[in-house]
This record gives C-alpha cells, sequence and structure tokens, in this order.
C-alpha cells in the first residue's frame, strides 16, 4: 500500500511539474502571408533563428498562401490551443480589424508587421496592438530617385530611340495594398520631379500598369504580352517593378529577346524593391539596374525584440531604441538605394 501511495504521490508531483513548466512557457504564433515570397521569407527565416534559444519561447510560424480565409482559420485555432501573442503579416489589409477583434475576445496582445494597416485599426485595441514595417510611400519616392540617377548618368544613351522621351513600363502589386500604391504613384512622380527641375521631359507611359500580384511568373507573363509588339519593346528606356521578384520576372523576360544579357548594346534598366539576395546577383551580373533595400533582418530584429518585451510583461517598444508616430504604435525601418556601386 506504501508503494501504491508513494508511486501516486510521485505521479502527481510529476503532472504538477509538468503543468507548472506549461504555465511558464510563452507562446507565440507568426502568421505569414505567404511563404513563397522572397521577401517575407527571408524575413521568417532570421526571426525563426532569432526566436531559437530564447528561454521559455515556445513559437510556430503558419503559412496562409495568400488566402485570408485560411489565416483567419489559423489565428482562430492558435487562440484556441493557447497563444499568448499573435504576430501577424496580414494577408488583406483590410482584414486587419478581423484579427484585432479576434484578439479583443481573448485578450490577447497582436503585433503586425510588413503590410501595412490603418492607424485607425492599430488604435482600435491602443496599448495591445503595434505595427513594425516601412513607410508604404518612401520606396517609391526613392526608385523615383534612382531611376532619375540612372537615367541622368547619359540621358542621351537612356532615350535608346532618341524620340525626346524616356519611355516606361510599370510592373505593380494589388490595388488595396499600401505598398504596391506607394510605390506605383511615388516612383513616377519624384523621377518626374527630378527630371523636370533638370529641364528633361516627363516619363511617357507605354502600356497599363501591369498587374503581377509581387509574382516573377506573373510578371514574365505580362511583359512578355508588352513587348510581344517590337514597336513598343524600341520605345522602353526604363522598367519600374513594386518588388525585386517582379522585377526578376521582366528580366527574364527580356533575356529572351536578347536584352540585359552578354550583349551590352542591348539593355534596358530594370528597378525592383528588396533587394533580395536573387536580385543582388542580378545586379551584380549587370541584369538588373538597381533596387530599394528593404532590410529584412532589421524587421526581423524589430519583431523579436516586441516578442521578447510583451513575455517580459513590458510594453511592445519599452526600453528599446525604437520610436512610435505621433498618435499611433507604429513603427518605420528605413530603406535605401541598392545598385553594383
Amino acid at each position: 500500500m506504501k508503494k501504491i501511495i508513494l508511486s501516486i504521490s510521485i505521479l502527481v508531483l510529476g503532472l504538477v511539474l509538468v503543468s507548472c513548466t506549461k504555465s511558464d512557457e510563452f507562446v507565440v504564433d507568426v502568421f505569414i502571408y505567404e511563404y513563397s515570397d522572397t521577401y517575407i521569407g527571408g524575413v521568417r527565416s532570421e526571426l525563426e533563428k532569432q526566436l531559437k534559444g530564447i528561454d521559455n519561447l515556445k513559437y510556430q510560424f503558419h503559412d496562409a498562401a495568400s488566402s485570408q480565409e485560411t489565416q483567419n482559420t489559423q489565428i482562430d485555432a492558435a487562440i484556441t490551443k493557447g497563444s499568448n501573442l499573435l504576430v501577424v503579416n496580414v494577408v488583406e489589409t483590410e482584414s486587419a480589424n478581423v484579427v484585432i477583434e479576434k484578439a479583443k475576445d481573448a485578450k490577447l496582445p497582436v503585433l503586425f508587421f510588413n503590410r501595412e494597416i490603418t492607424d485607425a485599426a492599430v488604435n482600435s485595441y491602443k496599448g495591445q496592438t503595434a505595427f513594425i514595417g516601412t513607410d508604404p510611400d518612401e520606396a517609391g519616392y526613392m526608385q523615383g530617385s534612382l531611376a532619375f540617377d540612372i537615367l541622368t548618368k547619359d540621358y542621351a544613351k537612356s532615350d535608346r530611340n532618341s524620340d525626346g522621351k524616356i519611355g516606361y513600363v510599370m510592373l505593380r502589386a494589388d490595388l488595396d495594398n499600401p505598398e504596391a500604391n506607394g510605390r506605383t504613384r511615388y516612383s513616377i512622380e519624384e523621377a518626374n520631379r527630378l527630371l523636370t527641375e533638370a529641364g528633361k521631359p516627363a516619363l511617357d507611359k507605354l502600356a497599363e500598369d501591369q498587374m503581377a500580384a509581387w509574382d516573377t511568373a506573373k510578371a514574365k507573363t505580362l511583359f512578355e504580352a508588352v513587348i510581344s509588339d517590337s514597336a513598343v519593346l524600341d520605345k522602353i528606356d526604363i522598367v519600374f517593378a513594386n518588388n525585386d521578384d517582379m522585377a526578376l520576372g521582366v528580366i527574364q523576360a527580356l533575356k529572351e529577346k536578347g536584352y540585359n544579357g552578354t550583349d551590352k548594346t542591348k539593355y534596358i534598366p530594370v528597378l525592383g524593391v528588396d533587394a533580395t539576395a536573387t536580385a543582388v546577383d542580378a545586379i551584380n551580373r549587370g541584369e538588373m539596374a538597381g533596387s530599394i533595400k528593404q532590410d529584412g533582418v532589421a524587421m526581423a530584429t524589430a519583431v523579436r525584440e516586441f516578442i521578447q518585451n510583451i513575455q517580459n510583461g513590458q510594453k511592445f517598444n519599452e526600453g528599446l531604441s525604437y520610436e512610435f508616430e505621433t498618435g499611433v504604435d507604429k513603427v518605420r525601418i528605413p530603406y535605401a538605394k541598392f545598385t553594383k556601386e
């Protein structure tokens, strides 16, 4: 009988210890809009590397595969399983309010990153919601400035068919995405402003914006259709893309036409955003003109530091160097121009 009582006591003690261990564990669920996205894949890899080894931290990544419905289901499941913090790279930016309501109902903090959500959404759950990202317009302004730098190194040479105009094509992403909208609009506006100040004509739009959804294959297919008309191809002097994946699709299409390869006399500058490793290689080979670096390591670091603050019972940016914008808990990671030089 004593042996049975002793065994039961040990079993109960073991269960208590397991229970204590589990209750001390801080559970973080990270929701990614699309694993195959090159830039966000880099952020995810860096974040996972930084989260490894943090005491009492358990984390899990979830791939929504570009489906907001899938992401909502994943968030519901994580809450049910006992998540302590939701870290969300939202699929559809206008769905941030739905995610926040789920977090509110579960009394959980929620950290959004990369894909811009509105100030109103962040402030609807004040103190328990924050956003880490970039200025959605800044990359556009920088890309326009970079285009001006490239075109005016030798303006006569940049005007490939000597028609007195710089013809361009734009590869853009979702209409409801603030980053896509900022990059599309302000890249052209800034390039035109600088060209006008330099006494040069504004850029000449040769085709409707090509809706390539951040995707290399879609960009290649769409651009192939644009340049199937040799008269249009002859007029293209520069190509803008909202991200590097789309820029690389453009380059693939150009190379099949004999451009941007070994024949340096047949070259059209292509600009992207992110400065991913693949794009950097293309830039260094001289196939791509440049990109606007979106610092994935810096973004992952900020996300990890905010996670640790919440784990330690602090506010998102408490004791850190990150300053929130006036009136809303948002942090901006700066961009930088990237070229071979």
